[in-house]
């Protein structure tokens, strides 16, 4: 719990420049916001419009709408956050998955991601997310 707003407080205090997309999430699903840009369009809904993936539908221009993010350069990378989308290869966002990193997932699929790249694991929760904060912006700081 508290992991986006976690991120974006780490992103807000830091010096670095970031690219990528958070997420949020609505009554029906999630939104993704362009870090860089700051647009934001609704990525899976339990509406059909587009491919199912367990109990959401994903729209297909907001997976091109993340590859746009993704494509773009800054110091740090953000992916807020990887679920079963991305680790059941529906999704292939792995092409521009790159060094250094703040990537978002799902309790249930760290293993999944730390098979493909090397972490460092913090478990948030709303008690202790505010704790994280300064500790990730030093982290940050030392990326770039």
């Amino acid at each position: 719990m508290g992991k986006t707003t976690l991120l974006q407080k780490v992103i807000q205090k830091s010096d670095a420049s970031f690219y990528g997309i958070l997420s949020q999430r609505f009554p029906k699903g999630y939104y993704v916001t362009d870090i860089q840009t700051g647009r934001t369009q609704i990525l899976c809904s339990t509406d059909p419009i587009g491919i199912k993936i367990r109990k959401y539908y994903f729209d297909p221009q907001a997976l091109a709408f993340i590859e746009r993010s993704l494509q773009r350069t800054d110091d740090i990378l953000v992916y807020d956050e990887i679920g079963w989308l991305e680790t059941e290869s529906a999704f292939d966002i792995w092409k521009y998955m790159k060094e250094p990193a703040l990537l978002i997932v799902r309790q249930e699929l760290v293993d999944v991601i730390s098979r493909k790249f090397p972490v460092t694991l913090f478990t948030v929760t709303e008690d202790n997310r505010d704790i994280y904060v300064d500790i990730l912006v030093e982290k940050v700081s030392h990326m770039i």
